[in-house]
């Protein structure tokens, strides 16, 4: 696993790789409050994507980077439920 990650973290901006966490993890604590769709949900996509242009990275290397992360954490969680 430790391998998975390492060649993510270098493949990936560091900018990138926050704003999709952040991304990720925001969107989840929205969705349990009901707050995903809307203003906030909208306004907090926003927020992100005008971090990632302030920092200068694109909306194609977000986009990469997001979608490596997701198939990162599930790759994650399969090994997890691997038998030791």
């Amino acid at each position: 696993m430790r391998r998975l990650v390492e060649d993510f973290e270098q493949a990936h901006p560091p900018m990138a790789r926050a704003m999709a966490d952040l991304l990720l993890r925001g969107n989840v604590v929205l969705e349990e409050h009901e707050l995903l769709e809307g203003s906030v949900g909208d306004g907090f996509e926003a927020f992100v994507l005008g971090v990632l242009e302030e920092h200068g990275t694109s909306r194609e290397v977000f986009a990469a980077t997001l979608t490596a992360l997701s198939r990162l954490r599930d790759t994650i969680d399969h090994l997890d439920q691997l038998p030791p």
